[in-house]
């Protein structure tokens, strides 16, 4: 008891100095804000904490804690060609799971102009990548941790930089069968690209999920909420996701998210065949700019 009001005073404290810190700026590299895998995609990200998926990694670390060692694929494509592949591995060891991957975001055909004229001066490529080691465990009953490390690139036309990023996350599998996690992600630095350092989207997020609504039967649903702020801009969001699957075979999904001004929906499903699990999400974006199709394959490795 004693361990759970400390951990809780911590949690409460770092959250009022995370959001005294935010201010104003703009930050950069977006990438690292969009879900990567089809499976969270379809929540808006809301289940990134149970995912059980390598591509958590990228995500929520608290999410790669699995039992059997899994390899993942997945690949999005947006408006203009934007691109998006990442790759992933996890391991289970005695104490927890170790997880590493790769993310590539590709961005063609960027047209420079200096007036608004029907002919680009020039078209240039915008790319960037993320290489990522995590590590999740329980520590104490009902708690457990995840971290992960990122080595972070961004090129445009002849301009690069690098940098690094952390994340951090702690889960409590509180009464009444809900999950709680706090995660603490992008915090790092990133080289000058263009006589300009690119700030981080540096977020303090906290998530609520209810993973198993029915507990017998052939149908299990799931919902959760998730709330964050960007503590570099300030700006908060909510999300809510909800998931019904069949006898763990078919599952079909739907998300919702608020920022600001800014309303986004998201659907998907999956399907599990063995050792094989196919996962799609589309992202109905109201920014404008089309919408994102996700498509991501999970593969168990062994029995």
């Amino acid at each position: 008891m004693n361990l759970r009001k400390n951990i809780a005073v911590i949690l409460t404290l770092l959250t009022f100095c995370m959001i005294l810190l935010a201010d104003s700026e703009e930050a950069g590299m977006a990438f690292l804000k969009m879900p990567v895998s089809a499976d969270a995609g379809a929540t808006m990200s809301v289940f990134s904490s149970n995912s059980g998926s390598p591509l958590a990694l990228f995500e929520n670390p608290l999410g790669i804690q699995t039992d059997k060692s899994k390899l993942s694929f997945s690949h999005s494509f947006w408006f203009a060609d934007v691109n998006n592949d990442l790759f992933g591995f996890s391991l289970p060891l005695k104490r927890g799971t170790i997880s590493s991957g790769l993310n590539f975001v590709r961005i063609p055909e960027i047209e420079v102009r200096n007036t608004p004229t029907e002919n680009p001066l020039a078209t240039i490529e915008g790319q960037y990548f993320s290489g990522s080691v995590g590590y999740c465990l329980d520590i104490v009953s009902k708690f457990s941790v995840g971290v992960s490390a990122k080595y972070l690139y961004e090129k445009l036309y002849t301009e690069s930089a690098h940098g690094t990023a952390f994340d951090f996350g702690i889960k409590w599998q509180a009464p009444s069968s809900l999950d709680v996690s706090f995660l603490l992600k992008n915090v790092g630095f990133m080289g000058e690209l263009e006589q300009t350092n690119t700030k981080l989207p540096t977020t303090f997020q906290i998530g609520i999920i209810r993973p198993e609504i029915f507990v017998e039967g052939p149908l299990n649903a799931s919902v959760g909420l998730n709330f964050g702020s960007n503590l570099i801009t300030g700006k908060t969001e909510a999300c809510v996701g909800a998931e019904a699957s069949i006898k763990d075979i078919l599952s079909i999904r739907a998300g919702y998210k608020q920022a600001g001004n800014i309303n986004n929906k998201s659907l998907g499903f999956g399907l599990n065949i063995k050792k094989i699990k196919l996962d799609y999400a589309i992202l109905f974006l109201s920014e404008g700019l089309n919408y994102p199709h996700i498509f991501t394959i999970n593969y168990i490795i062994g029995k």
